[in-house]
């Protein structure tokens, strides 16, 4: 496979290259869904706009900028939750408990497997009711490990902002998962 300065370079120069967008999808087709999956409990509607988000993605990377310092995966990452929120604002949000596909922990005991995944589906939950761009800042950093100058080029905020917003984020999901 090759580098995303590369598939990034012979978009630009032939933006009808599909076998660099093929290549590009399938490196990053499970964290557009992972990405979409935070904002949506539901499976169905986190595939919907994992789609949108590709279609994005396909029409914008012969346009596509990558700060300095920033990767071809934050701006993939940004794109998706754009698009994500943009979902979000068209329908309001349903209040729906979050049931599937919640990490099943491998303990030694039945009780202990139920707790632990109890707890994973309240941190999901806490994390999909913050604020738009908390929750944001909160997937790219913790969940997806990205680096506070690559969320702040591609969220084109400061560092500062970011650290900030996490640091705010963090509170609350303290708060609320005590």
């Amino acid at each position: 496979m090759r580098d995303d300065s590369v598939l990034l370079t012979i978009l630009q120069e032939n933006p009808n290259d599909a076998r660099a967008f093929e290549e590009i999808l399938q490196k990053y087709e499970r964290l557009i869904y992972f990405v979409a999956r935070r904002y949506f409990p539901i499976a169905e509607d986190a595939m919907d706009a994992s789609q949108e988000a590709a279609i994005k993605i396909y029409n914008g990377l012969p346009r596509a900028t990558v700060a300095e310092g920033g990767t071809l995966k934050a701006w993939v990452c940004t794109v998706t939750a754009r698009v994500c929120l943009d979902a979000l604002r068209k329908k309001r949000p349903i209040v729906v408990e979050l049931t599937e596909d919640a990490p099943v922990a491998h303990l030694p005991s039945a009780e202990d497997a139920v707790a632990a995944n109890e707890r994973t589906r309240e941190i999901l939950q806490a994390v999909h009711e913050l604020p738009n761009d908390h929750r944001m800042v909160v997937i790219l950093r913790d969940m997806q490990g990205m680096a506070y100058d690559e969320i702040a080029g591609a969220l084109k905020i400061s560092v500062g902002t970011v650290k900030s917003r996490l640091s705010r984020a963090r509170e609350k999901l303290r708060r609320v998962l005590r």
